[in-house]
């Protein structure tokens, strides 16, 4: 779909789409789950852990963890900081009532120990400013033997835990 300068925002801002998300470096709404998607896995890569915690839901358990921005971007330097994303895919995508979705993700990473696939279940919400990552159910290698773009949500379904984080 192309969208015009003229258009209505696809954001849902209710402005025409070159005084809202046109405007390059506006991340500040994300259109889609896979805008959000690949926002987050670019600022995984560049390290840019100011944009990855701006890309979280405001009520994400995970941030909860976090008194501010800078306790959670201080962690992020320490946790993430050793790990390379080499790839990543998103598989599917299941549509949820109350402007929600699943993305289903299969990462490979690599770190000192070596490298591995991760998988994810990415809860993700639509809010008036655009789409935020909420909490993810994830699998690891030993969780799902197959291959990676083999990964279905049935095995997410089908997880013994279901710990959303």
């Amino acid at each position: 779909m192309i969208i015009d300068a003229n258009d209505p925002c696809p954001c849902g801002s209710g402005l025409r789409f070159k005084l809202c998300c046109q405007e390059e470096g506006n991340h500040s709404r994300l259109n889609s789950p896979e805008e959000l998607i690949s926002l987050r896995f670019q600022a995984l890569a560049s390290g840019d852990f100011e944009q990855l915690y701006a890309s979280y839901h405001p009520e994400s358990p995970f941030l909860s963890q976090f008194a501010d921005r800078s306790s959670y971007v201080r962690f992020a330097r320490e946790q993430l900081s050793g790990i390379n994303l080499i790839s990543w895919q998103a598989l599917g995508c299941r549509f949820l009532p109350g402007n929600r979705v699943e993305q289903l993700l299969v990462m490979e990473l690599a770190a000192e120990g070596g490298g591995q696939f991760l998988f994810e279940l990415a809860l993700l919400v639509k809010t008036g400013a655009g789409w935020r990552y909420h909490s993810a159910q994830k699998l690891n290698s030993d969780d799902y033997l197959g291959p990676p773009e083999q990964i279905d949500f049935q095995h997410f379904d089908t997880a013994p835990q279901k710990i959303r984080y």
